[in-house]
């Protein structure tokens, strides 16, 4: 079972939306975000309320686990792990 990290749009510091570069994917069909010194990027879903949260894949590796932890940590993003 893959598990996956969710943050809200909200909860990003606007420094760090400033400096995101966002585009679809190669489909035409999603939304993808990187963040400077994030190691991942994220996918873009808006939700009902014109809420707008990011999905993350949360890695299997350790090192990247812990990169994508350890970098929401010190941005103070809050998230939840769905597995």
């Amino acid at each position: 079972m893959s598990a996956h990290a969710y943050i809200q749009w909200a909860d990003v510091p606007q420094a760090l939306i400033d400096s995101s570069r966002q585009r679809m994917d190669d489909n035409g069909a999603v939304k993808l975000v990187a963040f400077v010194g994030c190691p991942l990027v994220g996918q873009i879903e808006e939700l009902s309320g014109g809420r707008i949260q990011i999905e993350y894949p949360w890695p299997q590796v350790p090192d990247l686990r812990h990169g994508l932890g350890d970098w929401l940590s010190h941005h103070g993003i809050n998230y939840v792990v769905v597995h």
